[in-house]
């Protein structure tokens, strides 16, 4: 995949580097007093309630799967850990969200198990046939000592769960974006297509069995190459009690050297906290040119994509966690955000407030700045107007989704720019 550096692009503008980027810092990137800079933004609830606990929380692009997982849960009324819900919850996404949580696609998970956390990211660069999605959920099962076999989840699912899944608001503007494109493919036109009219949010999700991919996926597991990377960068907050550690290498960013992609790739993430437990995890492939994997309503696809950018922010009191996708250089909002001081938040209120906070985009090819101004206040604009580069406007930029755990409670925290849904109980 190719990155742009945009160091090469600002090199003939090094006088802006040493100055406008430092002066744009200076003057934008400031801590928030209060909310009146907010305009015209949503007001759906990001986080549960803090005054009431949940025991249980639940995040991802579908409310109505979320209810049926649950219904499900409930009624296989088993004493579950969080890696038993990774497992279910992982293949559920499978069902729901068959353009970008295929078998075929990349898998980064975070995972709070007593107190610790571990990162993980399977993907592979073969050509041949892969399955990183299936082999990322099996490998972490053996790393947390689970007996239980991926073939005895899926059993779970295809025995409790609800063969009428509702198609939900992202996966259905997605395929209505593809329909000319699935017509195309007559295995998903089959599964898609109604007359002349794609399935649309709300009506049924075509089931399949999946079990049988499971067992297609054992005749070549011997043959997975898939890559399994669980290190993360440190990068120096500036203290020591307030250290970062993330995918992208933030020392690059701090010269001005951004990651840019062509594209914003499509990803999938979701994610469940079961009381001082959690993960959360994204998945995502490229899925050109669109074609069924082995006849299935799943977009087969290609794992080796822009990974999402992750930061871990933690210390013996607290967890920050922060995934950031659907941009073209994701590694920037994080890295803006800690710049405003998301290390050092002390609640979860503090982190949704940052969050919700002004986003900016700096792009090449031309070099320009992209801001969410609806969000900005307006001291903020009237400083960069004095900066000597093109600025554009976007209602929304990319899109950051948090867990926390402060004085013993879990607590996730979606982004009020996009599609999510947040289940508390």
């Amino acid at each position: 995949m190719k990155m742009n550096k945009i160091l090469s692009f600002f090199f003939s503008l090094f006088f802006f580097v040493l100055t406008g980027c430092s002066y744009f810092i200076a003057k934008i990137d400031t801590p928030l007093v209060s909310d009146s800079y907010r305009k015209n933004t949503s007001k759906i609830p990001t986080y549960c309630n803090d005054d009431k606990p949940a025991l249980q929380q639940l995040i991802g692009t579908n409310g109505e799967t979320q209810k049926a997982f649950q219904k499900m849960l409930q009624k296989l009324n088993r004493n579950l850990d969080i890696i038993d819900h990774f497992a279910l919850w992982s293949l559920v996404q499978i069902y729901s969200r068959p353009d970008q949580s295929a078998p075929t696609a990349r898998l980064q998970i975070l995972i709070n198990v007593e107190g610790n956390t571990g990162y993980f990211d399977f993907f592979s660069e073969s050509h041949e046939e892969q399955y990183p999605y299936f082999f990322g959920v099996e490998w972490v099962l053996k790393k947390y000592g689970k007996k239980t076999s991926l073939e005895s989840y899926v059993q779970m699912l295809e025995k409790n769960l609800s063969k009428k899944l509702i198609l939900g608001k992202e996966f259905s503007t997605i395929i209505s974006l593809k329909k000319e494109k699935i017509k195309d493919d007559p295995l998903l036109a089959a599964h898609y297509i109604r007359g002349s009219e794609i399935l649309r949010e709300g009506e049924t999700l075509p089931f399949f069995n999946l079990a049988d991919l499971v067992r297609h996926y054992r005749k070549f597991q011997k043959d997975q190459k898939v890559i399994v990377n669980t290190s993360l960068t440190p990068y120096n907050t500036g203290s020591k009690d307030h250290l970062a550690d993330c995918n992208y290498d933030f020392n690059l960013y701090d010269n001005s050297i951004f990651l840019i992609d062509k594209v914003i790739p499509n990803s999938n993430i979701f994610g469940l906290t079961n009381k001082k437990s959690a993960f959360l995890a994204v998945s995502s492939q490229k899925v050109l040119p669109l074609a069924s994997l082995l006849g299935t309503p799943l977009f087969k696809g290609d794992s080796k994509v822009r990974s999402s950018a992750v930061c871990i922010m933690e210390n013996s009191e607290k967890k920050i966690w922060a995934f950031s996708n659907q941009s073209r250089d994701p590694g920037q909002h994080l890295f803006h955000l800690i710049r405003y001081g998301l290390p050092k938040g002390n609640t979860t209120p503090e982190v949704d407030k940052l969050l919700k906070h002004s986003r900016h985009l700096f792009l090449s090819e031309p070099v320009r700045l992209i801001i969410e101004s609806n969000r900005s206040r307006s001291d903020q604009i009237e400083n960069l107007l004095k900066l000597n580069l093109p600025i554009y406007n976007a209602e929304k930029l990319g899109n950051i989704w948090a867990y926390t755990y402060f004085q013993g409670q879990s607590n996730f925290i979606i982004d009020d720019r996009n599609n999510g849904n947040l289940t508390c109980r």
